[in-house]
């Protein structure tokens, strides 16, 4: 059993500025009362102070899921998500491979690499925003032996229903649970594209989402055609956070959901299709 913690905090003064970090620090100290295995801030959070986050994650003996920014060149950026270890030390490091078309292009870094991360409650695998809406970077995670995976975000409030179907897909085709994170809502003075000048509204509604709890092929059969309502939201969606500043917390068994995946629900899966070029009619 691992306990997990999507931290929906919420930007002061935007994403990439060193006003979030003490706030930051703050929601470390009240997941520590909360006896959190694995805790996640939003995509961009706190963006500074890599060191001062590692000595909290020690402090309160918790894995941190964060963002850290920095400026290589004029006016571009490499942004890191980095995983924190209970004992105060970055495990793991990863960019992002799907930037968000014209929003992110030539602002920030793109890397080739999707890691999975070693802990002690199991393989971690992090997707940063908008490489949650292909499905390559999910399945890749998955068919490496992922565990859980979380999914750190930055997303627009007014579409924020479309993310969350997209999790609940996700999960659905990996039997994954998955902490969606999403920052408090947040309004950014103002972004211009193609002359418009915009006020987009992110965040809220962080979710944590595990599949339907099932042992064998014979449940996941008879249930359901015996006429039981399965994978509603109401039965994946293990917690679901407003749009304001909070904590979800949630307990999920791993290993459980693993079973079913690995000797179950990927019995018949194929990765690999021969494509003829023949055209039927």
């Amino acid at each position: 059993m691992v306990k997990v913690a999507a931290i929906q905090a919420k930007p002061s003064g935007g994403l990439f500025t060193e006003k979030n970090l003490p706030r930051a620090l703050e929601l470390l100290e009240n997941v520590a009362r909360m006896d959190v295995d694995i805790a996640a801030f939003p995509e961009g959070y706190p963006s500074t102070g890599e060191g001062e986050l590692c000595r909290k994650a020690r402090d309160i003996g918790s894995y941190v899921i964060a963002t850290i920014l920095q400026k290589t060149q004029p006016h571009r950026y490499r942004s890191t998500c980095i995983l924190i270890s209970p004992e105060g030390e970055v495990i793991g490091r990863q960019g992002k491979t799907t930037l968000l078309w014209m929003f992110e292009e030539g602002l920030f870094e793109s890397v080739d690499s999707l890691p999975l991360h070693d802990t002690a409650h199991g393989k971690v695998g992090i997707l940063r925003c908008s490489e949650i809406i292909y499905p390559e970077p999910m399945a890749m995670l998955t068919m490496k032996g992922a565990d859980i995976v979380f999914v750190v975000s930055n997303w627009n409030a007014n579409v924020v229903h479309l993310w969350h179907r997209i999790i609940l897909v996700r999960s659905w085709e990996n039997w994954m649970p998955i902490v969606g994170v999403n920052t408090a809502e947040w309004v950014k003075p103002q972004l211009v594209y193609a002359g418009f000048e915009l006020e987009p509204r992110y965040g809220g509604h962080s979710i944590i989402v595990v599949p339907e709890d099932l042992a064998s092929m014979d449940e996941f059969i008879v249930r359901p055609y015996s006429g039981e309502s399965m994978f509603t939201e109401e039965r994946l969606i293990r917690a679901k956070a407003g749009k304001d500043e909070e904590i979800l917390v949630a307990n999920i068994e791993l290993k459980r959901y693993s079973h079913f995946r690995w000797n179950v629900f990927f019995r018949n899966r194929k990765l690999k299709f021969n494509v003829s070029e023949k055209s039927f009619g």
